[in-house]
This record gives structure tokens, sequence and C-alpha cells, in this order.
């Protein structure tokens, strides 16, 4: 999202909390960089980068400010999180300067959705979502499970090509249905074929789909100093359909 950054498409991350709002069948992951989180003291502090709602009585906590419209952003959609990725953002604070803003989201997040405490939100950087689906309230029968395997992300380049070969790779070593990868702000999935064998012998196939996940984020100041491609703003979306006979189905990529 990169909240609080004059260049984040505030309106359309909005745009999209008001689309999960209204189907009760939507849910959300947050994939860190909730906000830009750099303070005056931050080497990389740009006061031209600020967004306009950013007044100069803010700048002595620039964090928690970002943090509250975050908060207050999501608020319509908190009870129907998944799961909350920590960012390099998030990280970077915590680390120089003894903020764990992330759990301080986490915690927002879990609050607002009137969520139990002990509810896992937090992935961290890296970790697995398991969703399990039954048939009946009763949760009887065997069911079914897709697994999420979550990155914040650790793909550079200007180009595609290193970050498809790096998913594809990421696709062949970890076993799940879904792989999603956030910091390189790019959109875009692709889909791998693992070929296994059965314990009667037979030879089978199962599909993995990975995707980035895009960024709300346009060509902020540090995009054009660095000289990165413009990147389209906006977000995937994912629809699963845990029920149907062939595996292969069960996951899809339908925006983004």
């Amino acid at each position: 999202m990169h909240l609080g950054n004059a260049a984040c498409d505030e309106a359309l991350f909005r745009s999209v909390v008001a689309r999960i709002a209204e189907d009760e069948q939507c849910y959300w992951i947050g994939m860190g960089d909730y906000c830009d989180f750099i303070n005056v003291r931050d080497p990389r502090f740009e006061p031209g980068s600020l967004a306009d709602w950013i007044k100069l009585a803010d700048l002595g906590d620039v964090a928690r400010v970002q943090r509250d419209r975050f908060l207050d952003a999501v608020k319509p959609i908190a009870a129907r999180c998944l799961a909350l990725v920590e960012g390099n953002h998030e990280q970077v604070i915590k680390r120089h300067y003894e903020r764990d803003i992330y759990h301080e989201i986490v915690s927002g997040v879990k609050e607002l959705g009137d969520l139990p405490a002990d509810r896992p939100l937090a992935v961290g950087i890296y970790g697995w979502l398991l969703l399990h689906f039954w048939r009946t309230k009763k949760r009887q029968g065997a069911g079914s499970v897709i697994k999420f395997n979550l990155h914040h992300g650790f793909v550079g380049g200007k180009l595609a090509g290193a970050k498809a070969l790096n998913m594809q790779r990421w696709l062949w070593t970890h076993e799940c249905d879904v792989a999603l990868f956030g910091h390189s702000h790019n959109t875009g999935a692709q889909v791998e074929t693992i070929e296994y064998i059965k314990r009667g012998g037979k030879v089978d196939y199962r599909r993995a789909v990975g995707a980035y996940t895009g960024t709300f984020l346009g060509l902020a100041e540090y995009v054009e100093r660095k000289g990165y491609f413009p990147a389209p703003t906006g977000h995937i979306e994912i629809v699963l359909s845990p029920g149907v006979h062939e595996a292969n189905d069960r996951v899809k990529v339908v925006s983004g």
C-alpha cells in the first residue's frame, strides 16, 4: 500500500476495501509495506514524498499517523482478514527505531474486527496459510484444504524475467496451491505443473499458481530516481473453488 506516500493511490485502495466489504464471501491478505513508515530521522526521508494529509504537527510521529489512517481505512473489512505479512518497511523501522509497527497493525486489525487475541494473523515476512473447507457447518467429512505460501518478496530488477524465474523455482520447491509475493510492485500470475507418483504407482500432476500481488504506489520520487519502469497500480483477486472435483480448477487468479 505505502499509505502516506504522496504517490499512493489511496482512492483506488479504498475502492478495493469497498469491493471486499460488499461481498461477504470475499476475504483479504495483507502483503506488507502497509504504509511508508519513513520518519524525519530516516536517511530515506523526503518531505516532497509525504501525502498532503500529513501535517507539520504529525512529523513527530509519522508512523503513528500513517498507522491510524491505514487502520481506519480497513476497519470495514478487518473481520475478514486472513493473514498479515510483514514488509521491509515495517522491518526497517523496528530494526533502527525500535518501533514494532507491524504488531501494532496486527493488534489493531484484530481489535477492529473483533477477532480473538490469539488469532494467528501475524505471518511475519514469510509463512503459510491453510484454508480448511467443509460442506457443512458441523465440519464433518473429509473436507478440503487449500495451501497458501506467503512471502513479502525478495525479487528485484526492472524486467519480468528475474521475477518469473524466481517464482518458477519457488513453485517447484514449495508444495502449495498458491504462492504470493509482494515487494516488487508488479502484478501477474503464472502456473506451474508438478509431476508426482501416487502410492498405487499411477503418475499424476498437480498445479500450483504463483502471483505477484501488486501495489497502490504510483511513480514515487525514489522510483523515478532509480529509473524503475512505471508499473500499473492495483491488486490481484483469487477465486477459490474448493468443492470442485478437478483439483487443477480449485484456484484461479481472475484479476491483476
